[in-house]
């Protein structure tokens, strides 16, 4: 997985507006960010990269706990 591959599936999540959506967006961008640690996981030139790969999978899972924590209210 590129640098930008796992970064647009991380963007297009973060950035949905569609709450019906959200959860598939979530699981597509957990995926690539995941695969992408994967294939830096040998190779330690790649240091800042899987800091924000840790980060970006953090911030990914605060989104989907606030998912669960507000689905099924209506927000204004």
């Amino acid at each position: 997985m590129k640098q930008a591959e796992w970064y647009t599936r991380y963007t297009a999540a973060v950035s949905e507006s569609n709450p019906a959506k959200l959860p598939m967006r979530i699981h597509e961008a957990e995926s690539a960010v995941v695969l992408r640690i994967q294939d830096l996981a040998e190779n330690p030139d790649f240091n800042d990269e899987r800091d924000v790969l840790r980060n970006a999978l953090s911030s990914l899972h605060a989104l989907q706990r606030n998912l669960l924590r507000y689905s099924g209210r209506q927000i204004a």
